[in-house]
This record gives C-alpha cells, structure tokens and sequence, in this order.
C-alpha cells in the first residue's frame, strides 16, 4: 500500500509541475498581449497630447481665414512657428494643420517640414480618425494608411475659432515602420523575460516537488495528531458537560485500515473529520452561549442579539412587532419552603407550557422566573388570545398537578405593541409590558396572595 501511495502521489506531482509550466506559457501569452495593448495605448495617447497641445495653441480665427498667397503675412508665419517648434522639440515625424473642405475631402494648411512640405490646399488623405477631428473629437488612426511621404499612424485634434466651431484640423504623424518596430523591441524583450521565467518555474518545480512528498508525509503525521486531539477534546467535553452534543460516525484514522490511495487522499480523510469534530463541538458552544440550559428556549445574550435587530429596524423605521413579559408568581417562596429543585422543575413547566403556544425561537428566559417573546405583527384580540390560552392551558396542568399532590402554578402577564412616534427604541416597549405584568402581578396577589401563603404554610407544616 505505501509503494501505491508513493507512486499515486509522484504521479500526481508530475501532473501538477506540468499545469504550472502550461500556466506559466498561458500567463507569458496574456502578458505580452497586455503589454502590446498598454504600449499602444501610450503612444496613441502620446500623439493625441502633442495633436491637442499644438491645436490649443494655434488660433482658430486665423487659420480659419489663411489662404494660399498668405505665406508671406505675419499670422501665418506665427502659427508656423508654433507647429515647427513641435516639429523640432518632439519626436514625431511631421505636424502640420488641416482644412475641410466641406466636402468630405481634405486639405493642407500650413506644414513646417523642411524638406518637401506639403503645398496650401493639397488633398490629404482622408482616414476615419480625420474626420472625426472635423466633427470636434480628437482622434488617432487605428490602423496605418499610406501616402507619398511614406505609411504613417496619424493622429488629429480640432482647431476652435471664437466662437467655438471648428476652424482647422492639427495632425500629427509617426512613422508607422518606426512605430511597429517599437512595438516589436517591446514583445521581444517580453518573450526573452517569459522564456527565462519559465525555465526558472521549471528549475523551482523541479525543486519543490523534491520536498513536496516529504512535506505531505509530515502534514499526515501532524494532522493525525490534530484529529487525536480533537477527538479527545470532544469526548472531555462531553463528558465534562454531562450532554451528548453531536452523535457522529466515528471514521477509522489509522493509517493501517486507510482506504486511501495517497497522501492526497489520506490527508482529506484526517482533515474531513477534524471539520467534522469541530463543527459538532461549535454547534454545542453556541448553545452554551444562546440557549438557557434549564429550559431550551433562548437565553440573555440571545434575546440581546434579537434586540439590537428591533433597534436597527426602528431606525430604519421599519419597525413592527410586541412584547409579551411573563413571571411566575410565587417561585422565590417555593424555593425557599420546599427546595430550589423544586423551583427549578416549575420554570421547566411553565416554560414548556409557553412554547405549546409562542414558538420556541421567539420564546427568551432572561432572569429566574422572567421570561419574554417578541411576538411579530399581532393585533391586540390576537394578544389577548394568546393570554387566553395560556392561562387555559396553565389551568388544565394545574388540574393533573393537583391530582398529583404537586404545587399549582400561576404566572403574571404583560404586553404592549410599537408605535412609532411613541417609543425611540425596544426598551421603552419592554418597560410598557413590564409595567402591565407587574399590574396583573399585584391583582394576583390581592386575589390569591393571603391564601397562596396559608397554602405554602399548611404544607410546610
């Protein structure tokens, strides 16, 4: 079985070493094509920066009146300054301005070239990026076109008169040869970094696969461990908590009786039950720390978590539930007459009692004989209904318990609803229905409190 183990897991790596290097090739790919796009993006960019920043510079209302014979005039000669200034400070092979004839052809204005300039009034060659500019958006060619100066990738930015038409067309041209060698240089370079990457992935595969099986027999022997001690934290814990908290298979973690086929799998087995173990063991600690241990209904911190949800709804003034409070007459003399068991098996019932009607989740103990529910959307017949039949159902166990002897029970109730504009936050609908319960607490007493005493006494005695 460890020969098999062995030879599973090596095959296994190989797999995984070859994915890494194919991941590697894919990744070199997407990288040289992101590049490609991120340095196109640049330069066109680059070509619309330098198209934009010598059409600001030019003013729109003169070269919209130039004409051929004005070569000669002072305005043309200052707007030939500005684009042989670019000309000479940036790199780019030729800037010069544009005229739309109106007809869907295009003409040369001023060109500052020093060798064959392009003539006044020449027909450009019209690209989709042109006339775009003509239209007042700032465009750079997609793709080359060519002419008598040579394959170039233009770009072309509007002139603006006074009135804030377009007045002439700026473009700029690069070379396209020199562009797609730039172009070319880039993913040369990235193609000599992806293949020496991919040698260096191939040398450190190489090398982790090395220590990868003996880190595998480690982590099994560790992780056995861990699901030894985990097991063994949960059988301390429920046998320290006297509660069964979770009733699980049982896997086999032997090595010896594994049925796995690798270390793979082997690990999975070890993990899988650790997951297990501590699942079960978080269910039992959020019980200890939500639910009331005498009764089953939901404790303090529970019905806390329950009220921050009722104040975040008021914020939201979406608020729309009851409160119901409920005590039990009489606990604390029980207690101290017959016994605090005794006490103890009445809350049991009265609790049971209040979960045949409220449902269970909505049901809190939050002091000794105190209890709560948050009731949702119920009118005040419903409320009194449900009054109802608690105190029937109270009254039909008090029959059997009479008949068995045992001390009758009684509880005190109270309600009151949200309104909004009444209440700012669930206390003050808690401190309504608490007022009402102490109200049917202290009729209680004046109905049945000097008998209730006798009773106790009598049996006492």
């Amino acid at each position: 079985m460890l020969k098999r183990k062995n030879k599973f897991s090596r095959l296994i790596i190989i797999i995984i070493s070859l994915f890494l290097l194919v991941m590697n090739g894919i990744l070199g790919a997407l990288l040289i094509r992101q590049s490609m796009s991120a340095l196109n993006t640049h330069m066109r960019k680059r070509m619309l920066e330098i198209s934009k920043s010598a059409a600001a510079m030019l003013d729109g209302d003169i070269m919209e009146r130039l004409q051929k014979g004005d070569e000669d005039s002072e305005p043309y000669q200052r707007e030939l300054s500005i684009l042989r200034t670019f000309q000479e400070q940036v790199e780019l092979r030729y800037i010069y301005g544009i005229r739309d004839m109106g007809d869907g052809t295009f003409t040369f204005t001023i060109d500052p070239a020093v060798s064959d300039p392009g003539e006044f009034g020449e027909p450009i060659q019209y690209t989709d990026a042109l006339y775009g500019a003509s239209l007042g958006t700032p465009s750079v060619d997609a793709t080359p076109y060519e002419d008598r100066w040579g394959r170039f990738y233009s770009a072309y930015s509007p002139i603006f008169n006074s009135k804030g038409n377009v007045a002439g067309i700026v473009a700029v041209d690069v070379d396209a040869d020199w562009y797609d060698k730039q172009l070319g240089r880039h993913i040369h370079t990235i193609l000599i970094a992806c293949v020496i990457a991919l040698i260096a992935g191939g040398m450190v595969v190489f090398l982790i696969t090395s220590k990868i099986r003996k880190r595998l027999r480690e982590l099994n022997a560790e992780t056995r461990i861990l699901a030894e001690e985990v097991e063994e934290l949960s059988g301390e814990l429920k046998i320290a908590s006297g509660n069964w908290y979770g009733d699980i298979e049982r896997e086999k973690n032997d090595s010896a009786h594994s049925t796995a086929t690798d270390y793979f799998e082997e690990l999975g087995e070890k993990l899988k039950f650790v997951q297990k173990e501590l699942h079960q063991y978080i269910k039992y600690a959020h019980s200890l720390a939500y639910l009331d241990a005498l009764t089953g209904v939901g404790n303090r911190n529970a019905y806390a978590d329950v009220e921050k949800r009722l104040n975040k709804k008021i914020e939201e003034n979406n608020a729309d539930f009851s409160i119901a409070m409920f005590d039990i007459n009489g606990l604390k003399n029980v207690n101290d007459h017959f016994s605090h068991e005794i006490g103890d098996r009445m809350i049991v019932s009265v609790a049971n009692i209040l979960k045949k009607i409220v449902k269970k989740e909505d049901l809190f103990r939050i002091g000794g004989d105190e209890f709560i529910a948050v009731l949702g959307n119920v009118s005040r017949k419903r409320l009194d209904e449900i009054f109802g039949e608690i105190d029937r159902t109270i009254a039909e166990s008090n029959l059997e318990r009479n008949k068995k002897n045992e001390i009758s029970i009684s509880i005190s109730k109270g309600s009151a609803t949200y309104r909004s504009g009444e209440y700012r936050e669930v206390k003050d609908v808690i401190r309504s229905a608490d007022e009402a319960m102490y109200t049917d607490k202290e009729n209680y007493y004046r109905q049945h409190g000097e008998r209730r005493r006798k009773q106790i006494a009598r049996e006492d005695a």
